[in-house]
Parts: structure tokens; sequence; C-alpha cells
């Protein structure tokens, strides 16, 4: 129903295509958009299953809106635990962008 009507038209080597008529998905920025792709989010994480404290665990996932921050207590862990997050958002159509991603190192204790 968000797209009843709805047309786009792309630019392509600098010269705009004729209108066509968007008959699916949702656009972007659309409330709806959000709230599928969280839903969709979820059932990538949730059999990863990481969320209790770090205190209790080697590895830890939180997640809001299209974030995810993943904790861990070792290199190896963060790594294995990385591996399993693509693993399982590319079962349901999700890519992560390398570009986006930022990592922090930090410990308790001077190096």
């Amino acid at each position: 129903m968000t797209l009843e009507g709805a047309q786009a038209k792309v630019i392509v080597d600098g010269k705009k295509s004729n209108p066509f008529v968007i008959g699916r998905g949702v656009r972007q920025g659309d409330g709806l958009s959000a709230t599928l792709f969280d839903l969709i989010l979820h059932k990538a994480l949730k059999n990863l299953e990481q969320s209790n404290m770090i205190l209790n665990r080697l590895t830890q996932i939180r997640g809001y809106a299209d974030d995810i921050l993943v904790t861990a207590r070792s290199l190896p862990a963060l790594e294995t635990l990385c591996v399993q997050i693509s693993r399982e958002a590319g079962r349901v159509g999700l890519v992560i962008n390398p570009e986006k991603t930022k990592y922090m190192r930090f410990s308790a204790t001077p190096s």
C-alpha cells in the first residue's frame, strides 16, 4: 500500500531513464522499512544468544536499529563470533559492509 502509484527513474551515464513503476518492497525511510529490518536482524542473531553480561560469557552481542556491538574477552573469540554473525546474516539475505565496520580494542590493564 505504501508503494501505490510510486514511480522512479535511475541515472545511467548521466542520463535519466524512463519512469518505471515500483511494485515491491518499501520506500527508503518508510517506518515499515526499519521494522522489517529489525525483524530480520533479530532472526539472524537469535541463534547466537549472546545477550548475557560479558562478565558471565566469553562474548556478547548488542543490537540497536541497524547497529551491532560485539564484545569479546579475546581476539579469537571475537573473530569466531564475527564469522558466525556473518554466516547467520547471510542466511536471511543481509550482508555486513566491511567499510562501515569499526573496531576498538581496550583493556583494563596497560599494554
